[in-house]
């Protein structure tokens, strides 16, 4: 929290610099969880409030902390870039200039009125596991469609693990051909503005994208087609894109409105993203493993609070060795298929 209240922005961001570095340096990891029977290892929690920064912002932050733990010093590209002036525009918000499909209603499972039967069903969560070799096996079945094109480059890892996961989820839940499903996930837009942001700009340089089929094209096309979907969502964010999100989003009544269509939280009021839809977050691009306070790389990174939609986060794996862990969490009445098809289809 910034006390420096009646400063121009610039002695501001100086200020909560200052505060940054002196946060950093009363932070130590002394309160943990030690595992049972074994006096070596121990788990740190955090919670982190996102409408403070996104995960990107969240994770250089412990990686601070954790330099600082090791009594190193901070170089100055290493401190977080605080100036929101740039995603605020001064201009009367434009008209859309995209469909903007992620601001929409979700689709409704066929003959209901609302979402209230599936926010009552009780979600679990899972962590599934892709070798390297399951990972490579998907991009290549994925691009055997993708190759009949020339020209086209190959499906990136998200791209194609993403696909798989938007499957499973639809053959899992067993609904008609004709039943709608979008997918929702967000993209880093630090590189995609114009001119790019800051790399260490630190808040919610995200923006919300989404892609839609039917469950019966999705479950009996090849990978490569859901794959295509999923790529084209990601393709359409662009500056001018997200822009044009952002106009749209400033002309909202209510800005709880726009809170919860990015951080999906909880309740009567707020969209519910599970069945007949998926939510997809990828943490690959993420420096989660290099949170060294003195001890060594972490074992294992994850969430640790169970997410009442259904979704998936795919994040590396601490072995190095090209393996994906995918946590998942999904409806407990169709958790056993997913399993079931997230292995039989590889």
């Amino acid at each position: 929290k910034c006390s420096a209240r009646g400063m121009s922005y610039n002695r501001c961001s100086r200020h909560c610099i200052t505060q940054y570095r002196n946060l950093l340096d009363h932070l130590r990891p002394t309160d943990l969880t030690r595992f049972k029977n074994n006096d070596e290892a121990f788990a740190i929690g955090i919670a982190f409030f996102h409408q403070l920064s996104d995960g990107l912002g969240a994770i250089r932050f412990i990686n601070s902390w954790a330099k600082v733990a090791r009594g190193e010093t901070l170089e100055d590209n290493e401190l977080p870039f605080l100036d929101r002036t740039l995603l605020k525009f001064s201009h009367t918000p434009l008209a859309p200039r995209f469909e903007h499909m992620e601001l929409k209603p979700l689709p409704l499972i066929v003959g209901r009125k609302d979402a209230s039967e599936e926010k009552k069903k009780k979600n679990s969560g899972t962590l599934l596991t892709l070798s390297a070799e399951q990972v490579e096996e998907l991009k290549k079945k994925a691009n055997e469609y993708n190759m009949k094109k020339k020209g086209c480059r190959g499906f990136s890892r998200f791209e194609a693990i993403g696909a798989h996961l938007w499957r499973c989820a639809s053959k899992a839940r067993e609904l008609g051909e004709n039943q709608e499903s979008v997918v929702r996930f967000n993209a880093d837009i630090r590189t995609r503005m114009i001119p790019p942001l800051p790399k260490n700009y630190f808040g919610n340089a995200l923006t919300q994208t989404a892609a839609k089929g039917y469950v019966g094209e999705i479950t009996s096309k090849p990978l490569g087609y859901v794959s295509k979907i999923i790529r084209e969502a990601t393709e359409i964010v662009t500056d001018e894109f997200i822009r044009s999100q952002i106009d749209v989003i400033r002309g909202f009544e209510h800005l709880d409105d726009a809170r919860a269509l990015f951080l999906g939280a909880v309740g009567d009021n707020f969209p519910y993203f599970g069945n007949p839809n998926f939510h997809l977050t990828s943490w690959m691009s993420m420096p989660v493993y290099e949170a060294d306070f003195g001890w060594g790389k972490p074992d294992y990174f994850g969430m640790a609070n169970l997410f009442p939609h259904d979704r998936a986060v795919i994040l590396l794996s601490p072995d190095e060795d090209g393996s994906i862990l995918v946590c998942l969490h999904f409806q407990i009445a169709h958790l056993e298929l997913f399993k079931k098809f997230f292995y039989e289809d590889i």
